[in-house]
């Protein structure tokens, strides 16, 4: 109705509008105050339990009653009868408090509580991928029904003779490393307070209300772009889709790092008055606006053009700008679209055609080659982007593809890197002339070179980098068929050490995702995955052919693991894929560690630099691993 009234202006006098103006201004300006995005909404209703009060469930944080979006995989707390919890390695410990500016989660042992003498003790573990101990904390030995008398540094545990009917039980305060006794029927390390540690030293008559102190634990998903988003009056979030991208689920929107100007006006630090007085005065000004256009444009159309307000594609970019000017490189180039357009000579030559754009060669000023993806804004969403400049636009090694700048004007986004002159490894392993002229010992190398980029991204660079779409056409070869890895828009960003991931929605590409991308039943996802892809990827060197032939006399022969599995150790099946008496080790190596890679339980797969080990070693060392399974995904 709003707008057909506003189509309908240019019939109408001016003091006719006027009289139009409160009606026009009231929705408006309450519009401003509504809070419409359904992952703000959310994880405003699950912030706070019952027997906590004062502490807010925030980011990394969340519920379990909220959505996955609130919080980081591994930070899951649940409220139970007014009390919060959180489950460590199968144990539960209740929350005591939570400090966001030191990081520093307080809990205790659930089993301690309510109990004047604890009836059980097991030892605390944690996973280290999510959380560390305090500094502040103290380990406390437990040693239990003991066949030695007291001595040393032990002291008597008071009430266990009751329990376990021996009185030999003692406990030992520790600052390091927890020591190890013999003769024992229980030893169980628990971390403890400083305070109460010291406590303990000095007396063991209030051994039970010490334990129940709890301890520190610090988590290591530390969100600096947080507090940016808070300040903005947005809630921190995740998205399991693009995980390194810094989430903020705001009133109206879910922007990347904060809440854009528009997207203020909701619930966070303004007051209904005030956020009354800016819709007012801000539709006021709109409306006026819209008078003045009544009176000079005659076309509904163009009018209404001019007053669509907040589209999505406004709100990424400034989403992505936000994104950029935190966590760019300072070393990546800055290039504005018209220098874009002259590097590539008006797009002129294009090398490819992507899943999110087309990739076109240039020229930089000095002379050097370049290759300029232009990404799809309407596929990408501005997720690839995001997830190229933040895994790839740090690193630094010669089996990585290098990231030499990027474009992001308006909704136009370009990532600019260098050229690869001899193309994806695609062409050389699945054309019998362009395989042939490479030979089997070149191919020898560039798997080396492989595995060197991806030890590296798992291992090696700063912040660790899992690939998700390990493949031969992600693989680009440069003048001296030195293998670089590339394509990082489905990469995924781990803190520390091995981190599991969350993926909710299975990408990548058919015939090299590992199985339990597809189902939780074979595992976690982790960098085990790109272990699995690097696998099928090197069969494939080796066959010269996809792992899955469509086209075969016998059904065996469809899936080529499993055929080279069975027909390992005759020399004329090798022959038959072009292996050579001179190529025969490397060959039986790159087969051999393909395998082990493709093994459908995760832990079952070597790490990357166990590969390396693996290629560079002797085939006499290597051992067949048992089949797979009877199908690839």
């Amino acid at each position: 109705m709003f707008v057909e009234m506003l189509r309908s202006c240019s019939y109408l006098g001016p003091m006719f509008l006027l009289f139009l103006l409160p009606f026009l201004v009231r929705p408006f300006a309450a519009s401003l105050e509504a809070t419409t995005n359904p992952s703000y909404i959310q994880c405003s209703r699950f912030s706070h339990c019952g027997g906590l009060p004062n502490v807010t469930i925030s980011y990394p944080f969340r519920l379990l009653q909220s959505p996955d979006y609130c919080g980081y995989p591994g930070y899951e707390l649940s409220c139970v009868e007014n009390s919060l919890t959180i489950n460590l390695e199968g144990q539960n410990y209740t929350v005591k408090n939570i400090n966001y500016d030191d990081r520093l989660l307080e809990v205790v042992n659930s089993d301690f509580l309510g109990n004047s003498c604890p009836h059980s003790f097991t030892n605390t573990t944690i996973n280290s991928s999510l959380f560390d101990f305090s500094v502040n904390d103290s380990n406390v030995t437990v040693y239990l029904n003991c066949s030695f008398p007291l001595s040393g540094d032990l002291v008597q545990i008071p009430c266990t003779n009751n329990l376990f009917g021996k009185p030999n039980s003692y406990y030992k305060v520790e600052k390091g490393a927890s020591s190890f006794l013999g003769g024992c029927d229980l030893t169980a390390v628990l971390p403890l307070f400083d305070s109460a540690a010291n406590s303990l030293n000095i007396s063991n008559s209030t051994f039970a209300a010490d334990l129940q102190q709890g301890f520190g634990l610090s988590w290591v998903n530390s969100a600096p772009w947080c507090k940016d988003c808070m300040d903005s009056e947005g809630i921190c979030g995740y998205n399991s889709t693009a995980p390194t991208a810094p989430t903020c689920h705001c009133p109206k929107s879910t922007a990347l790092g904060s809440c854009p100007y528009y997207d203020r006006a909701g619930l966070g630090h303004f007051s209904r008055r005030k956020s009354t007085i800016i819709g007012t005065t801000a539709s006021a000004a709109f409306s006026l606006f819209c008078i003045s256009l009544c009176f000079y444009m005659g076309w509904q159309k163009s009018f209404y053009r001019i007053v669509t307000f907040g589209k999505k594609s406004n709100k990424e970019v400034v989403s992505i700008e936000s994104f950029l000017k935190k966590y760019s490189s300072t070393s990546l180039k800055r290039y504005k679209y018209l220098e874009v357009k002259k590097i590539t000579n008006s797009f002129s030559d294009k090398l490819g055609q992507g899943g999110f754009g087309a990739v076109y060669k240039g020229s930089l000023n000095d002379g050097r080659l370049v290759a300029v993806k232009i990404l799809n804004d309407a596929k990408s969403n501005g997720e690839e982007f995001v997830n190229e400049v933040a895994s790839i636009g740090r690193t630094s090694h010669v089996n990585v593809v290098s990231l030499l700048g990027l474009c992001s004007e308006g909704c136009r986004r370009a990532l600019i890197y260098e050229f690869m002159s001899n193309g994806s490894l695609e062409k050389h392993i699945y054309s019998e002339e362009l395989r042939i002229n490479l030979g089997l010992d070149k191919l020898y190398q560039i798997a080396i070179g492989i595995a060197r980029g991806l030890e590296y991204l798992h291992r090696g660079c700063n912040t660790r980098v899992v690939h998700f779409d390990i493949k031969p056409h992600n693989i680009l070869l440069d003048q001296d068929f030195c293998p670089k890895i590339s394509d990082f828009g489905l990469a995924k960003l781990c803190l520390r050490k091995d981190s599991i991931l969350s993926v909710a929605d299975v990408r990548g590409t058919i015939g090299f995702i590992a199985p339990e991308v597809f189902s939780r039943n074979f595992g976690v996802i982790s960098s085990k995955s790109d272990v699995y892809s690097y696998g099928m990827l090197l069969l494939e060197m080796v066959g010269g052919r996809k792992n899955v032939k469509l086209y075969a006399e016998h059904s065996s022969e469809i899936y080529f693991p499993h055929w080279i599995h069975e027909h390992f150790h005759e020399s004329e099946c090798l022959r038959e894929i072009g292996v050579t008496v001179d190529t025969e080790e490397m060959a039986k190596k790159m087969i051999l560690v393909g395998l082990w890679c493709i093994q459908p339980v995760p832990g079952d797969r070597p790490w990357m630099s166990k590969v390396l080990t693996m290629l560079e070693g002797s085939v006499d060392d290597l051992q067949i691993p048992p089949k797979a399974f009877s199908s690839s995904p």
